[in-house]
């Protein structure tokens, strides 16, 4: 069973680290986070699933592909969209991916601050945090519905501290 209060806790502390925004999309099965917790401004929430733009998005598609950790800097390249430009605009300029956990259920964590690249001291906890979170989940498939509720409601205070 996953613990609810240790996921908690670790979002909690993940939120108080830095002066950043975080998308975590955990043990993502067919295209589909099991829990997603973010704490971007709602007008790119709402941007981003309007426009569909996960399907273009090269930090998803990198995290996808690959485990470990990736500057958003360094796949600029493959921005054929122009999804991190809409999300500078936003003030999600300067961002990292993590990824972690087996291909069939990758977890993901996007990491981003308006002002200046992450440090390295803020990449690795974050890729530490993202390992632990979805260490927590292992086993989520026989969570009952009311724990994945409460797991998922988690997210909700995320959004009322920022």
């Amino acid at each position: 069973m996953v613990n609810v209060h240790r996921v908690r806790d670790l979002l909690n502390d993940v939120a108080a680290h830095s002066d950043w925004h975080f998308a975590i999309g955990v043990r993502i099965r067919f295209a589909n986070p099991t829990l997603l917790y973010q704490t971007y401004p709602r007008e790119w929430i709402n941007l981003y699933a309007d426009k569909a733009l996960i399907f273009v998005d090269p930090t998803v598609r990198w995290g996808l592909e690959h485990p470990g950790i990736c500057r958003w800097s360094d796949l600029a390249d493959t921005d054929e969209a122009g999804v991190m430009g809409k999300a500078a605009e936003f003030g999600l300029r300067y961002g990292l991916v993590v990824s972690v956990g087996e291909a069939s259920a990758r977890t993901l964590g996007f990491f981003c601050r308006e002002d200046r690249e992450l440090d390295e001291d803020e990449a690795k906890f974050a890729l530490a945090q993202v390992q632990n979170l979805h260490d927590l989940t292992e086993g989520i498939g026989r969570t009952t519905e009311g724990q994945l509720a409460e797991l998922r409601n988690l997210n909700a205070n995320l959004r009322r501290q920022n």
